[in-house]
């Protein structure tokens, strides 16, 4: 008998935030600190890493891209919520 069971629900959402931890880290490493019209990367944000923070510019694709994985986790949480609270059929003995 196992202590956690259908741990894999908690895991894949757990993988989704992992997935949207590495997007911010590419975003705050990569990404220019000052607007570029010409990349079309006008959408100002702030994202904080550890002690460090800084503004970043956002193309529409990388503001959908991060919107897009924050809806992810947000719905695997709600899915293993769901899951984890669905009531169990009972058996007969």
């Amino acid at each position: 008998m196992s202590d956690l069971p259908n741990a894999e629900r908690v895991l894949t959402a757990v993988g989704g935030l992992a997935l949207f931890a590495l997007n911010e880290v590419r975003m705050f490493q990569s990404l220019p600190r000052g607007p570029d019209p010409g990349a079309g990367q006008t959408h100002a944000i702030t994202i904080q890493i550890m002690d460090a923070a800084a503004p970043v510019y956002l193309s529409l694709v990388d503001l959908t891209v991060r919107w897009g994985l924050a809806a992810l986790v947000v719905g695997l949480c709600i899915w293993a919520l769901a899951e984890t609270f669905e009531k169990q059929p009972q058996t007969a003995k």
